[in-house]
C-alpha cells in the first residue's frame, strides 16, 4: 500500500455512519456480556469452596483467558471490524495481534484440557482422584498457557514475511549472465492498518498449534467418552432386563413335625 491509498484510507472513513455506529453498538454489548458472564464464573469459584474441583480449576482458566479477550482484544476488534481502520498505533497493533493469538489458543488449549479431565472421569471413575489431583492439575493448566504463548510470540520476534531478491539469468554464447536486482527498500507500513504477517511458514505453524492439532485432540477424547458411555448404558440396560425377566424365588418349604397326641390317648400295647 503506497502513500497515497494509505492517505486516502483514513479519509473515506465515515464515522458518523448510522450503519457503523449500529454495528459498533452491537459488538459493544456482547462485549460487556462476554466480560460480566466469565467475571461470574471466576467470582463463583473464587467465592465457594464447594465448587474448587478440578474440572472447575479448567473451567476458571478458560474463563480468564476469554475475559482477557474481551477486556484486551475485542474492542479494538470491533472497532477495526466496523470503520476499517486501525486507529491506536503500530505498538499497540503488535501488542494487540501477540494477545489475541496468545488468548484465543490458550481458551482451545483449556477447551482440550476440559475433554482430557472428562476422559479421565468418565473412563477410570475410581482412580480418577489420583491421576487428575491438583497439583497436576494446575500444572497442566500452566503448561497451556506456556504453550500458548510460544504459538504467539515468533511475530514479535522477527518471523514475518520477507521479500525475495529477484535474480534475472541471460545466456550469452558459452556464458551465462546474472543480473542481481537488489531488493527495494520496503514501503513504510500504513499506520491506519494492522494486520498479522502473512508469512506461509507462520501461518502453517499457527494454525496447527491453535486450530488443528487441539481440534483433532478433542474429536479423539470425546468420541471415547461417547465409546464408554454407550458401553455403560448397554451394561445397565442388560443388567436391567436379566433382572426384569427371572422369575421371583420361591420361598423355601420348612417341614414341620407332625403333631403327636397325648399321652392319656395314646393306644396301650400289650
Amino acid at each position: 500500500m503506497n502513500e497515497s491509498e494509505c492517505a486516502s484510507l483514513l479519509a473515506s472513513v465515515q464515522w458518523t455512519d448510522p450503519t457503523n455506529l449500529v454495528s459498533l453498538a452491537v459488538l459493544a454489548f456482547i462485549n460487556v456480556l462476554v466480560i460480566v458472564g466469565n467475571c461470574l464464573v471466576i467470582a463463583a469459584v473464587l467465592c465457594s469452596h464447594k465448587l474448587r474441583s478440578v474440572t472447575n480449576f479448567f473451567i476458571v482458566s478458560l474463563a480468564v483467558a476469554d475475559l482477557l479477550v474481551g477486556l484486551a482484544v475485542l474492542p479494538f476488534s470491533a472497532t477495526w471490524e466496523v470503520f476499517k481502520v486501525w486507529i491506536f498505533g503500530d505498538v499497540w497493533c503488535r501488542i494487540w495481534l501477540a494477545v489475541d493469538v496468545w488468548m484465543c489458543t490458550a481458551s482451545i488449549l483449556n477447551l482440550c484440557a476440559i475433554s482430557l479431565d472428562r476422559y479421565v472421569a468418565v473412563t477410570r471413575p475410581v482412580t480418577y482422584p489420583s491421576i487428575m489431583s491438583t497439583r497436576r492439575a494446575k500444572s497442566l493448566i500452566a503448561g497451556l498457557w506456556v504453550l500458548s504463548f510460544v504459538i504467539c510470540f515468533p511475530p514479535l520476534v522477527g518471523w514475518k514475511e520477507q521479500k525475495v531478491k529477484e535474480n534475472v539469468y541471460y545466456q550469452y554464447g558459452n556464458y551465462t549472465l546474472v543480473s542481481v536486482t537488489p531488493s527495494p527498500t520496503p514501503p513504510l507500513p500504513c499506520p491506519w492498518t494492522c494486520e498479522l504477517t502473512n508469512d506461509a511458514g507462520y501461518v502453517v505453524y499457527s494454525a496447527l498449534g491453535s486450530f488443528y492439532i487441539p481440534m483433532f485432540v478433542m474429536l479423539f477424547f470425546y468420541w471415547r467418552i461417547y465409546r464408554a458411555a454407550v458401553r455403560t448404558t448397554r451394561a445397565i440396560n442388560q443388567g436391567f432386563r436379566t433382572t426384569k425377566g427371572k422369575p421371583p424365588p420361591t420361598p423355601p418349604v420348612c417341614d414341620l413335625p407332625s403333631p403327636q397326641p397325648p399321652a392319656s390317648h395314646r393306644p396301650n400295647r400289650a
